[in-house]
């Protein structure tokens, strides 16, 4: 199926109502303005679209940014149709965005995504080799699509180098530190089978951390524990926002992500000097 996915960038008022229809669908909220879409476009932005035959299955919002003397392209907003998520079509965009992004003069790529949402991490660092080492607790508020509603809007900053194609030294270093990286924290199933983090609350954010890398676990699905234990959900989203800021406070940085088992995954956190971050 992937191989018959065609990405083209969007440029017409049809095109744009198309993406917005699917924006809607997906989030079922308010979606962003056609004129600030089009203003995307003429200001430095892409706007794609993902199409399988003639139907629009996926889109990607970015538009350019500027901030403390950086330019970059800043990709507010990727979705994917439900029945074709998981399949490699968020991939293709993200790819073809870099492609057009260095074409347009861009050297990096940034974007939040929710930290405990492990398929997105699995996606940016995984696959596409990004980075995070900022995090933003509460960043846009309360929000109240499905996905995002009743818990604090937590994200990380993702950075992606966009002409780094050194894949063989940087998969290398990550293998290496895989295999000597301590735990931040460890974690436990609860008696109806959920991942807990920290039971016994042993992780002290005033401790300094010397190894050269750390894993830390997230829920193989987050929504599951939102939906059938919301206070667990908030115990993720806390402890986890501690534990980040802690690392990323002391020079470390998010590069990979690593399915473990059923039940959880696990960041890997390393010093940022190693990767020159």
């Amino acid at each position: 199926m992937l191989k018959s996915v065609v990405v083209k960038q969007l440029k017409t008022i049809e095109e744009m109502e198309e993406a917005r229809q699917l924006e809607r669908d997906i989030w079922a909220s308010e979606c962003v303005p056609i004129h600030q879409i089009t203003a995307f476009i003429h200001n430095g932005g892409l706007v794609l679209g993902a199409y399988l035959k003639k139907e629009l299955i996926g889109f990607n919002y970015s538009h350019a940014a500027f901030v403390e003397g950086e330019c970059y392209l800043y990709s507010h907003l990727l979705g994917i149709k439900r029945e074709f998520r998981e399949l490699g079509v968020g991939e293709l965009l993200k790819l073809r965005q870099k492609e057009m992004a260095a074409e347009l003069g861009y050297t990096k790529c940034k974007w939040t995504f929710d930290p405990l949402e492990g398929r997105n991490g699995y996606l940016n660092f995984t696959k596409l080799r990004a980075y995070a080492k900022t995090y933003l607790p509460n960043c846009y508020g309360q929000l109240h699509d499905p996905f995002n509603k009743a818990l604090p809007s937590d994200r990380v900053m993702v950075e992606w180098n966009l002409n780094d194609e050194d894949f063989f030294r940087w998969d290398t270093k990550i293998d290496e530190l895989k295999e000597e990286a301590g735990e931040v924290a460890l974690w436990s199933l609860s008696i109806v089978g959920l991942p807990i983090l920290d039971k016994d609350g042993t992780f002290n954010s005033e401790i300094s951390l010397l190894k050269d890398a750390y894993l830390l676990p997230i829920p193989a699905s987050f929504q599951k524990i939102k939906i059938e234990s919301p206070s667990l959900a908030e115990d993720w989203r806390y402890k986890t926002r501690t534990m980040c800021q802690s690392l990323f406070a002391q020079g470390y940085a998010v590069v990979h992500l690593m399915p473990t088992n059923e039940h959880v995954s696990h960041y890997l956190f390393v010093k940022s000097s190693l990767f020159a971050l």
